[in-house]
């Protein structure tokens, strides 16, 4: 046998190997989907429509169902949502009348990804039972997809169904289109990134561009980014070494970044890990998080206040956004981080309304949480 062939059969041996220990490592998350469960509530029939409508006033809310106008547009706006991260179908209807009882004025809800536990149909019914009755029956949802919504295989599909149920705007990349996309409001820039539909090496750079785009052309708007995998992973093992050669850089220019998938709360700002489900996965000591709140579940209350020119004088108030971190099942306020949008007054060019300073204010030191999380808070080996 010549050098020649040893050489090709030693290589195909090692390609050989590699395959096996890739299929070994990964056959679960690409081919084992448990059986679609049998509904055990009432049969419904659902149809599905949705609709454009381009005579509204893109500065005015409207409720779902009502053209009259929510609040005064001349006086200074407030946006506030809710955010919630991973939820696996594990908040009850309980809970979810809770959440709309202590937060009646929200103009809509938002989640990170995995808010069913599969992409069946099934979890999409019992999510509709547990909503039943509750605000968020009706109030908008902003979505972005979990690997649990994706279907498995050797390259992931998000089904139509993910489609139906949250129908989103179409002005991502052309290969993402109504999964990675983002909304603009009167003071916001909301930017989601399907993280889970990055399969192909292009795909990363072709996102990483629009991202960059994005961020540039959302002017003076505060800019808050929703994906499912952190750049920077609290969990033992967890880290998408792609997501954060990709983002890590380019998301610097947002305001804030929350993730979820880690079922845990751990921030470095801009970026922010949250969590809403029962199930945790056990920390990291990670150099990268300066605040870590693990083994609770909990939601975060954003809100975009801006002041009008008359509004700041004679005080120095400027146009802030808020993130309030409460525990899910008490309310109860475990963290705040504000960040202010302050004029430049050394910006050489006063036509480009992006001229601003950036300022983070955290109220909350890690001493006033500590009772809460007890043992959890800190970083652990």
């Amino acid at each position: 046998m010549s050098t020649r062939q040893t050489t090709s059969l030693i290589i195909l041996f090692i390609l050989l190997t590699a395959g096996i220990i890739l299929c070994a490592v990964r056959w679960k998350a690409w081919f084992v989907n448990p059986e679609e469960p049998v509904w055990t509530g009432d049969t419904v029939q659902y149809t599905f429509h949705t609709f454009n409508e381009e005579s509204l006033d893109g500065f005015a809310k409207y409720r779902d169902g009502h053209s009259a106008v929510w609040q005064d547009l001349n006086q200074p706006d407030t946006l506030a949502f809710l955010l919630l991260g991973d939820v696996h179908n594990g908040i009850d209807s309980i809970q979810w009348a809770a959440l709309a009882a202590r937060h009646p004025y929200l103009d809509f809800y938002a989640q990170l990804g995995d808010f069913i536990e599969r992409g069946y149909f099934f979890y999409v019914q019992q999510l509709e039972s547990e909503l039943e009755g509750t605000p968020f029956e009706h109030l908008p949802l902003v979505n972005t997809p979990g690997n649990h919504e994706y279907r498995k295989g050797i390259i992931r599909r998000l089904p139509d169904l993910w489609y139906e149920l949250f129908p989103q705007p179409l002005n991502g990349p052309q290969r993402f289109l109504g999964s990675t996309y983002y909304i603009d409001f009167t003071d916001l820039r909301l930017i989601v990134i399907d993280t889970n539909g990055l399969q192909r090496l292009s795909d990363y750079t072709i996102v990483n561009t629009w991202v960059r785009k994005t961020l540039q052309e959302a002017g003076d708007r505060f800019t808050v980014v929703m994906m499912h995998h952190p750049v920077c992973s609290v969990a033992k093992g967890r880290q998408n070494p792609l997501v954060w050669l990709t983002f890590k850089r380019v998301l610097l220019n947002a305001d804030i970044v929350f993730a979820g998938h880690d079922h845990n709360y751990a921030r470095r700002l801009p970026f922010i890990v949250t969590n809403s489900a029962g199930k945790y996965y056990k920390t990291k000591k990670n150099p990268n998080v300066s605040f870590l709140c693990s083994e609770n579940r909990v939601y975060n209350i954003v809100t975009v206040k801006r002041y009008t020119p008359s509004d700041r004088l004679p005080s120095t108030r400027y146009d802030t956004l808020s993130v309030e971190t409460r525990l899910l099942d008490t309310g109860e306020l475990i963290d705040l981080v504000q960040v202010v949008h302050q004029p430049d007054s050394a910006a050489t060019d006063n036509t480009n309304p992006a001229t601003f300073l950036r300022t983070y204010i955290e109220p909350m030191a890690p001493a006033l949480t500590d009772s809460l999380c007890s043992a959890q808070l800190g970083i652990r080996q």
